[in-house]
């Protein structure tokens, strides 16, 4: 089931609070899902991330990766 989850199926609800650890940025928790389920090293993950975060549409993806989970919601209400 590993190779399944985070590879080709994964899900994040959209309360922040309850699907992401509050005390990670985004940056981390997404790269570590890359670096596990894809085996990409840090700068691979890191570009891999923004890019991810700019196709659901948060703004300014590269300046997010910093921001922690509660930071997020409501991010692409201009979409």
């Amino acid at each position: 089931m590993r190779k399944v989850r985070g590879n080709d199926i994964s899900m994040i609800f959209q309360e922040p609070m309850t699907s992401l650890n509050p005390v990670h940025t985004i940056e981390r928790q997404i790269g570590e899902v890359l670096a596990i389920h894809q085996g990409l090293r840090a700068n691979a993950a890191r570009a891999r991330t923004v890019e991810l975060l700019d196709a659901v549409g948060i703004p300014d993806p590269k300046s997010r990766l910093a921001a922690f989970p509660h930071q997020l919601s409501g991010a692409n209400a201009s979409a």
